[in-house]
C-alpha cells in the first residue's frame, strides 16, 4: 500500500513538471507551428496518449468496465474538478470561441455517451469515434492558421514580439512526455492500491483511475495560473475532453470489443459530462468565477460519493 501511494506521489512530481515546461515554452512554440498558443494547447496538451493506453490496456486484458470506465470518469474530473479549480483560480468570461470549443466537447461527449448507452462499443463504433476527432482537429488547424483574439491571449502584449522557437516547441515536447510519464506511473500506482478495495472496475475506472489519468491537467491548471495564462489551461480542458471522448474510446474499443456490465453508471456519468460542456458553451459573455467554480468541485465529489456508496 505505502509502496502504491510512493508511485502516485512521483507520478505527480513528473506531471507537474512537465507542465511547468509546457506552460513555460508554449507561446514561442505556437509561434513555430502557425498558431496561437490557444490553439496550441487545445490540439496537443488536449492530446490524452496515457488516457488511450491505459484504456487499451484495460481493454486488451478483457476488463471493459475498467477501459470504458477510466475514459468516462477521466472527462468527469476534467468537467467538473478541472474545469471548476480554473474557474475559482483564474476566473474567465465565455467568448464566442470559448462557447464554439465547448460545444465542440459537449458534442464528442454526447457521442460517447451515444456508443456506451446500450452497454457495449463496438470496433466500428471505435473507428468513427477516431475519425471524429480527426475531423475535428482538421477543422481546427483551419481556422487556427487565423489566431483568434481570447481572453488572456488577446491581451498577452508582452509575448508579441516573441520569436518563433524550436528549442521551446522541443522543451513543449518533452514537457509533454514528461507529463505522459508521470501520468503512467501514476496510474500504475492507482491499480495497486485499489486492487485491494473491493470496488467494481467501472467504479474503480470512474473515480480512482480517471483521477489518477487525468491529473496532469489538474497540474497544468496550476502551471498556466502562476504564468497569468490561464486560457492555455482552458483550451487544454477542452482539448482533452474531445480526445478522451473519442480517440480513448475508439482505440479501447478496437483493441477489443468492449461488453460493458455496468453501463448505468458509466451512462449517468457520461451525461453529467454533455450538460457540464453544453452549461459553459450557453454561457456566452457570462463571467465564469469563484461561485461556478465551486459549484464544479461540489458537484465532482457528490459523483464521487454517489459512485462508491
Amino acid at each position: 500500500m505505502v509502496s502504491a501511494l510512493a508511485l502516485v506521489a512521483v507520478g505527480a512530481v513528473l506531471l507537474t513538471g512537465g507542465a511547468e515546461a509546457f506552460a513555460e515554452h508554449v507561446v514561442p512554440a505556437a509561434r513555430v507551428v502557425g498558431l496561437s498558443a490557444f490553439g496550441l494547447a487545445l490540439l496537443v496538451a488536449g492530446a490524452e496518449p496515457e488516457e488511450a493506453w491505459t484504456a487499451s490496456v484495460a481493454a486488451y486484458r478483457d476488463r471493459p468496465d475498467l477501459a470504458a470506465g477510466d475514459v468516462i470518469g477521466a472527462n468527469l474530473v476534467i468537467s467538473t474538478l478541472t474545469l471548476g479549480l480554473l474557474a475559482f483560480t483564474v476566473p474567465f468570461v465565455v467568448t464566442r470561441t470559448v462557447g464554439r470549443y465547448a460545444m465542440i466537447a459537449a458534442v464528442t461527449a454526447a457521442a460517447a455517451l451515444l456508443v456506451v448507452s446500450d452497454h457495449s462499443v463496438s470496433r466500428p463504433e471505435g473507428g468513427v469515434l477516431i475519425g471524429a476527432y480527426l475531423l475535428v482537429v482538421a477543422l481546427l488547424w483551419r481556422s487556427e492558421r487565423r489566431p483568434p483574439a481570447i481572453g488572456e491571449m488577446a491581451e498577452m502584449a508582452e509575448h508579441g514580439d516573441v520569436p518563433p522557437s524550436k528549442a521551446a516547441l522541443g522543451w513543449v515536447i518533452g514537457g509533454l512526455t514528461v507529463m505522459v510519464a508521470g501520468g503512467l506511473v501514476a496510474v500504475e500506482g492507482a491499480q495497486r492500491f485499489v486492487s485491494r478495495s473491493g470496488l467494481s472496475d467501472s467504479t474503480v475506472g470512474l473515480t480512482l483511475l480517471a483521477l489518477a489519468t487525468s491529473a496532469e491537467m489538474l497540474a497544468l491548471v496550476w502551471s498556466a495560473h502562476r504564468r497569468g495564462i490561464g486560457e492555455v489551461a482552458l483550451a487544454g480542458v477542452l482539448g482533452a475532453l474531445a480526445y478522451n471522448a473519442t480517440v480513448s474510446l475508439g482505440v479501447a474499443g478496437l483493441v477489443r470489443p468492449l461488453a460493458l456490465g455496468d453501463g448505468p453508471a458509466l451512462i449517468a456519468v457520461a451525461a453529467v459530462v454533455v450538460a457540464t460542456m453544453a452549461a459553459v458553451a450557453l454561457a456566452y459573455r457570462r463571467r465564469i468565477g469563484h461561485r461556478v467554480g465551486a459549484a464544479l468541485v461540489l458537484a465532482y465529489a457528490l459523483a464521487v460519493a454517489l459512485l462508491l456508496r
